[in-house]
């Protein structure tokens, strides 16, 4: 019987030798796997924290851009009345003068109604401009 339990016995040894290096290794590795695991945990909340304030500087400058536009659209609304206004009266005014001298004032006034609009479309564009602008400097300072 004694000469039976010893291979039982030599596999016991054997296995305990491979769990006191396994031991041995946890006990060299683990501390520092861990402490790499923690580094990446901060930096995974360093790196969420910084996602959270570009995505509200996102929807401040997407506010702000929809709030230009809205400013724009109502200046233009503005002056298409004005010029409408302003060609209505040119128009009713010049009634009583025959048709081909009121043509030329009719030209004048659809010019003067674009030129209006091409004026406006330029503030448009640079309010646009200047908010984008803004937005970057903004962006920038806080790099």
């Amino acid at each position: 019987m004694l000469v039976a339990a010893v291979p039982a016995l030599l596999a016991i040894r054997k296995a305990a030798q491979a769990l006191e290096r396994l031991a041995e290794v946890a006990r060299d590795e683990l501390p520092g796997t861990m402490a790499a695991v923690r580094l990446s945990g901060m930096e995974m909340s360093d790196l969420s924290m910084e996602l959270s304030d570009l995505s509200q500087e996102i929807s401040q400058g997407i506010r702000s851009s929809a709030r230009a536009v809205r400013l724009a659209e109502d200046g233009l609304r503005r002056v298409g009345s004005l010029a409408a206004s302003r060609t209505a009266a040119i128009i009713e005014e010049r009634a009583v003068v025959p048709v081909p001298s009121v043509t030329p004032v009719i030209a004048s006034a659809a010019r003067s109604t674009k030129n209006a609009i091409r004026g406006a479309r330029n503030v448009v564009s640079q309010v646009s401009l200047i908010g984008h602008l803004s937005n970057f400097l903004q962006w920038s300072e806080k790099r």
